[in-house]
């Protein structure tokens, strides 16, 4: 009688225990509940569904402005060149300047345009370089435009599947394969913490043939493929491209949303160059062959900057030419007010 009890307890226990190992799996299946991401404060789901629809964009009512074309500035290959100023660069700034560059014995060009003048100041801005995380900016101005023409949707849902992992930057490979996001947490991650397989589940969603169509009407020779993201790009290109970004911040809902996640992304490479000061929206690359950083610097003037470097794992050379480039814009500004003008 002993051993029949004890075998009736214990196929009692393994039954309950059943029993609560399948009522809890239908109850995660049947009623997901929101798993919070502290990075970004973006909800994701580990089980599908379509209760993401009650997040919605950023807005901040702001006004426009008057947007000016730099596409006709002259450069001469391996000259300092200056477009639309009557400023002349003092030699000891241009001594220090490509003082730093030989010295670090690697090719560096860069573009800078003065956002209310529109002087502009550039090395080699024509020069192909391996466009790394750079390219995630141009394309999220692509995204935020479908977003605005209702082509796309900020809540659409994105499963991250096996063929979008990428190493690298960002969280989101660490995610199990099967994990929904909506499009505004993978925007976010994209610039946030440039996330590569954001870009590679955003560029899948979004395609490459209308991101082309626009960069090429911006004056880009270059383009992604659906197989190769990573395209080269050039200083020049990629400051068409921030000109677009600046002008449209203000334009949409979308446009205010893109300019907040431009402003509050990590790896701020020129807050490293000018710590006590800068303030940017900006978009910076690295890789095996280079350090990049580009966008826009709110200093003692507002500007577009473009430098690309082939530094190896080196980014020295990129943060003290960034700072160079600064001296010059200061000294310009300096010029301005010396002369009475604004040009």
């Amino acid at each position: 009688m002993r051993f029949m009890t004890y075998r009736m307890r214990s196929m009692l226990v393994f039954l309950l225990c059943v029993l609560t190992v399948f009522m809890f799996g239908c109850a995660q299946v049947s009623a997901p509940a929101w798993e919070f991401c502290p990075v970004g404060a973006q909800f994701v789901y580990g089980i599908r569904s379509g209760a993401m629809s009650a997040m919605k964009p950023i807005v901040e009512e702001t006004v426009g402005g008057m947007f000016h074309d730099n596409r006709q500035d002259v450069f001469v290959e391996d000259e300092f060149c200056v477009n639309n100023t009557t400023y002349e660069v003092p030699q000891v700034l241009l001594d220090k300047l490509f003082d730093t560059m030989a010295e670090y014995k690697f090719e560096t060009s860069f573009y800078v345009i003065d956002l209310e003048t529109h002087a502009s100041f550039a090395y080699n801005p024509q020069k192909d370089f391996e466009c790394a995380s750079t390219i995630k900016a141009p394309y999220a101005l692509f995204l935020a435009k479908q977003l605005e023409a209702g082509v796309l949707a900020l809540d659409d849902i994105l499963e991250y599947k096996q063929h979008h992992y990428a190493e690298g930057s960002g969280s989101t490979q660490f995610s199990e394969f099967g994990t929904l996001f909506t499009v505004k947490a993978m925007l976010y991650r994209l610039l946030y913490n440039s996330d590569n397989v954001a870009y590679y589940m955003l560029s899948e969603y979004g395609g490459v043939d209308g991101f082309n169509e626009m960069v090429a009407d911006l004056g880009w020779t270059h383009s992604i493929t659906k197989r190769d993201h990573w395209c080269d790009v050039t200083p020049q290109e990629l400051a068409m491209v921030w000109q677009e970004i600046y002008n449209y911040r203000d334009a949409s809902s979308e446009g205010r949303l893109l300019w907040k996640y431009l402003t509050e992304n990590l790896y701020n490479e020129f807050k490293v160059a000018m710590p006590e000061y800068a303030v940017s929206a900006h978009k910076s690359g690295w890789g095996y062959n280079g350090y990049h950083e580009a966008g826009v610097v709110f200093g003692r003037r507002n500007y577009i900057c473009v430098v690309m470097t082939a530094t190896g794992n080196k980014n020295d050379c990129l943060h003290r030419t960034i700072r160079n480039l600064d001296n010059i814009i200061n000294d310009y500004d300096i010029w301005l007010k010396n002369q009475g003008i604004e040009e």
